[in-house]
């Protein structure tokens, strides 16, 4: 009984605890989530284009969403670098371009921060691709 007690969580069981946190929190606002850990690809090899958490639809609006898991707020303004920026909206433009379906749909790249257990921020159009590409 005391091995059970002593869950250890890892950083990479807790980042993805985060990611699941802000997709059910999106599916509760009535979006369907569409792909989650989305890597881009071009004829079976990788892109720099890198991951996206996932990827939302509601009505005609996709949003490419990206989670940041922080241990308080103060590191929430260091958490997104202009590279990283690029690389999100590089992914999104990269997946309308594999999945034709959705260009017409308007775009929108979220963050979320989240301090577990359960403090989520969504900052919705947090990145506007306009300014980074």
């Amino acid at each position: 009984m005391k091995k059970l007690l002593k869950l250890k969580i890892t950083p990479y069981n807790s980042g993805i605890l985060a990611e699941f946190l802000c997709r059910m929190y999106m599916r509760i606002l009535g979006y369907r989530i569409i792909a989650k850990n989305y890597r881009s690809r071009t004829k079976g090899r990788r892109t720099p284009y890198g991951e996206l958490d996932f990827v939302a639809i509601k009505k005609q609006r996709i949003v490419f969403c990206e989670v940041k898991k922080r241990k308080n707020d103060t590191d929430f303004c260091k958490a997104l670098p202009l590279k990283q920026q690029k690389r999100i909206v590089n992914g999104g433009l990269n997946f309308l371009r594999q999945n034709k379906k959705f260009s017409s749909y308007k775009m929108e790249f979220d963050v979320f921060f989240v301090i577990l257990p359960f403090k989520i921020k969504r900052i919705k159009n947090a990145i506007y691709y306009d300014n980074v590409i």
